[in-house]
C-alpha cells in the first residue's frame, strides 16, 4: 500500500491472510521467489525486504545504500541472490542467506523500471527510463548488450520461459521481442492506445499478456518468428 503495508492474500478465497507492516513509506514493488517461500518487498524507504511467506517473518533487510526508492526487484532462479534496481540508475546484487552486497552494475543514464533473471540464472536484464535494455552477466557483473528500439521509457523486462528472447514493454505504446543471443529486434506488437505499463509471460510461453491504462492485450507468440498475434482486449 501507499502506506508502507504489505498485505498477503489468499489467491483462492481472496480472504487476508496477513498484514506485514515494517516498511516506512509507499511499497513500490513485490516478487516471490521460484519455490513460494519467500517474499521480498521494496520501498521508497531505500529497503528490501525477504519475508516469510508463511509466518511473515522479516528475515533480511537490505538498505539500498541511497536517497531514492527500491523500484524494482527479482530472485534468481535458485532463490540465492536477488537483484534491486533504483531511482539513482544503479543495479545491485545481494546474496539472500548472508544479505552481503555482491556487486553494483552501473551503466542505465536514468531510473531503473524493471529487472529479471534468465531461466538458467546466468543473465540479467535490466529496463531503464533511459530508454534502453541492458544485458548483464549475472556471475561477473559486466554488461554483455545494450538493446535500443524503443522511443520512450522502458517500463517492464522479462525474459521467455526458455530465455532465448527477452520481452518489453514502454511508453511508447508498445510491446518489443528481442533476440537475447544477438540483441536484434524480432518483433514489435502494436495496438495500445496508452503507455504499456506491465508483460507477463505464460509459463509455456505460448501467450503474452500487456496492460495499459485502460485495457489488457492477450497475444499469442508464434513458435518461430515470436510475432504476436492480438487474441484479446
Amino acid at each position: 500500500t501507499w502506506d508502507g503495508e504489505l498485505v498477503l492474500c489468499d489467491s483462492s478465497s481472496g480472504k487476508l491472510v496477513m498484514e506485514m507492516t515494517d516498511h516506512k513509506e509507499t511499497i513500490t514493488t513485490v516478487v516471490f521467489d521460484a519455490s513460494g517461500s519467500y517474499l521480498a518487498s521494496g520501498s521508497a524507504d531505500d529497503t528490501l525486504i525477504i519475508w516469510d511467506a508463511s509466518s511473515g517473518a522479516d528475515l533480511l533487510t537490505f538498505h539500498q545504500g541511497n536517497e531514492y526508492d527500491v523500484t524494482t526487484a527479482a530472485f534468481s532462479p535458485d532463490g540465492k541472490r536477488i537483484v534491486t534496481g533504483d531511482g539513482e540508475n544503479e543495479i545491485k546484487i545481494w546474496d539472500t542467506e548472508t544479505g552481503d552486497e555482491i556487486d553494483t552494475l552501473k551503466g542505465h543514464s536514468s531510473v531503473i523500471t524493471s529487472v529479471a533473471y534468465s531461466p538458467d540464472g546466468e543473465r540479467i536484464v535490466s529496463a531503464s527510463w533511459d530508454k534502453t535494455l541492458r544485458i548483464w552477466n549475472a556471475k561477473t557483473g559486466d554488461e554483455l548488450r545494450t538493446l535500443r528500439g524503443h522511443t520512450a521509457d522502458v517500463t517492464s523486462v522479462l525474459f521467455t520461459p526458455t530465455g532465448k528472447q527477452i520481452v518489453s514493454a514502454g511508453e511508447d505504446k508498445t510491446v518489443r521481442i528481442w533476440n537475447t543471443k544477438s540483441g536484434n529486434l524480432v518483433s514489435t506488437l502494436v495496438g495500445h492506445q496508452d503507455s504499456v505499463s506491465c508483460i507477463a509471460i505464460s509459463p509455456d510461453g505460448k501467450f503474452l499478456v500487456s496492460g495499459s491504462k485502460k485495457e489488457i492485450k492477450v497475444w499469442q507468440l508464434g513458435a518461430k518468428e515470436q510475432a504476436g498475434i492480438e487474441l484479446a482486449k
